[in-house]
């Protein structure tokens, strides 16, 4: 069910637009109670006795909160601070007290139980021996992390809405194409921009696809409600290509030298983002197939978009490809490629902040 199709057709009767609303208004006063009790001291966060960075956002899904949390590790390892990502797994098969740890699954593309976002960021991390930690409870995530592997610093993919564990920096992700948004069920809010003044840093993302007047009344926009010293601007880049049925990685420069035209198909957040990226890396894009966020492709029709795609290279995010990587040569044969991104930030305060923490 198209969630987004379903709430647009609600509010486009009085009644319905009304009830959304009164809805939000309950949201938000259930969220205020809960955030008061941790800010009264009457429920106090769980403190650990590793760093925990946290990594969030304040909109339902679309900002490329993973991406960042996938560059961020690697930043760190460049710093060799040893790292460990923790998660809660989002549509894991898992109960709620079990720990799925990608190191020791083995083949994590055949655990039909395992997150897809946890495959994704353990996919990209892999060679960096960083390890990814999921649990329904977060706590446990946590602790398992910490007593398995003792890493300097934990990043915690998500949860800055968790007021029960205890966080010593958080980052949140604003994708600058879906400001000025309302709160849940009428926009995507989990809650208000105010929320913004909890965080250390605020990343404006995908300024790589606007002009700088637009960046800069986002900028404005978001200077209201938090500190502008706080503010960072960030750009993605296509840095390459992961061949899925080769496990091979492919340059830019090497793929512009052999394609031009291509075809692509995603479910994330914000499709049409992956495609202007596409394009601003220079590619004519003939094809295009999008699927809600989470999609969970049948095998057929991934076989409809390979016999459709006309013999052109098809292109995927890495979010996608991990839920039918073990497979690709299968359906495919041949020519089909994970979009390896980069973050580009306007500067790197957020690696010193955390180097501080460390101290």
């Amino acid at each position: 069910m198209n969630l987004e199709k379903l709430r647009n057709e609600i509010k486009s009767f009085y009644i319905g637009k009304f009830f959304l609303l009164l809805l939000s208004f309950l949201y938000r006063f259930a969220f205020f109670i809960k955030k008061s009790f941790y800010s009264a001291g009457i429920i106090n966060p769980k403190s650990f006795k590793k760093p925990i960075i946290c990594v969030g956002n304040i909109s339902t899904g679309g900002t490329g909160k993973t991406t960042f949390v996938i560059s961020l590790s690697k930043e760190l390892a460049k710093s060799d601070i040893k790292t460990a990502v923790t998660m809660r797994g989002y549509k894991s098969g898992y109960a709620k007290n079990d720990v799925a740890d990608s190191k020791i699954v083995g083949n994590f593309f055949e655990d039909q139980k395992m997150a897809d976002e946890q495959k994704l960021i353990s996919l990209s991390l892999k060679d960096l021996g960083i390890p990814v930690v999921a649990s329904k409870n977060r706590k446990k995530a946590i602790e398992y992390a910490i007593d398995r592997y003792n890493p300097d610093v934990l990043i915690m993919d998500d949860g800055f809405q968790n007021f029960s564990i205890k966080k010593d920096l958080n980052i949140v992700i604003l994708n600058i194409n879906m400001l000025y948004d309302k709160i849940l069920p009428v926009g995507n809010l989990r809650e208000s921009y105010l929320g913004l003044k909890r965080a250390n840093f605020v990343i404006l993302n995908h300024c790589e696809l606007f002009d700088s007047d637009y960046i800069e009344k986002a900028y404005s926009y978001v200077k209201k409600y938090v500190d502008e010293n706080k503010i960072i601007k960030a750009s993605y880049v296509i840095s390459g290509f992961l061949n899925n049925v080769t496990g091979e990685k492919i340059s830019l420069e090497y793929f512009r030298r052999n394609f031009k035209d291509v075809a692509l198909f995603s479910g994330i957040g914000d499709n049409s983002q992956f495609k202007k990226m596409i394009e601003k890396s220079g590619f004519k894009v003939l094809k295009v197939w999008q699927f809600p966020d989470h999609y969970k492709y049948s095998y057929e029709e991934l076989k409809s978009i390979n016999n459709l795609r006309d013999g052109l290279p098809l292109l995927t995010t890495y979010k996608d490809s991990v839920k039918f990587m073990s497979k690709s040569e299968e359906i495919f044969s041949t020519d089909i490629y994970s979009a390896d991104v980069d973050i580009r930030l306007s500067e790197n305060s957020i690696i010193d902040s955390i180097k501080k923490i460390l101290k």
